[in-house]
């Protein structure tokens, strides 16, 4: 992997962003960091602790190794505001990634979260194995993550909206994978 800064825009303001860009090597070194992850979930599990969220580290790279180069790794934005974790490198989108390694997930967002396009990882199954889900923009801000309140609203409030992605949108919108990839 190497890193390098880039300057993107966003919003109309182009801001430098440090990324993260991965190769195919890359991917033995992921897995074997994956490896270290099971055993640290399931031995927490046994100690009736709650279980050890997966790392962005692992997620958001994953993501970027098999889908061959297009994405790069966000680690810093400098000048500008910045909440996405991955930029496509042709054209500049920002991309946000949340993944789960558990059956159902509470997903939490920032209030000032901002993205173009957002992806969910399911990593469940804890066998090494993943799928990708394109979720639509228009779903997310619509979600109603209260009786009386939306995504949106709750953003506009500056609070943290927290929902199942995966049973409230994948689910009932039967929204199916784009791949399966295995690290």
């Amino acid at each position: 992997m190497k890193e390098e800064t880039r300057e993107i825009t966003i919003d109309k303001n182009k801001v430098k962003v440090d990324i993260q860009i991965f190769e195919k090597k890359d991917a033995k070194k992921l897995k074997t960091l994956y490896k270290l992850w099971i055993p640290l979930n399931k031995g927490m599990k046994l100690f009736k602790a709650r279980g050890i969220n997966l790392p962005e580290g692992i997620s958001e790279s994953a993501f970027c190794i098999h889908f061959n180069g297009k994405y790069a790794r966000a680690l810093k934005v400098s000048k500008g505001h910045g909440s996405f974790d991955v930029i496509n490198l042709k054209t500049c989108e920002t991309i946000q990634i949340k993944a789960s390694s558990v059956e159902e997930d509470l997903t939490s967002f920032g209030p000032r979260s901002i993205w173009d396009k957002l992806y969910f990882l399911d990593f469940h199954r804890q066998d090494g194995t993943f799928d990708v889900y394109l979720i639509p923009n228009k779903k997310i801000y619509s979600q109603k993550t209260s009786k009386n309140q939306t995504f949106r609203d709750m953003q506009k409030q500056g609070k943290r909206p927290r929902f199942s992605i995966k049973k409230e949108i994948i689910i009932k919108n039967k929204i199916k994978p784009l791949k399966t990839c295995k690290l």
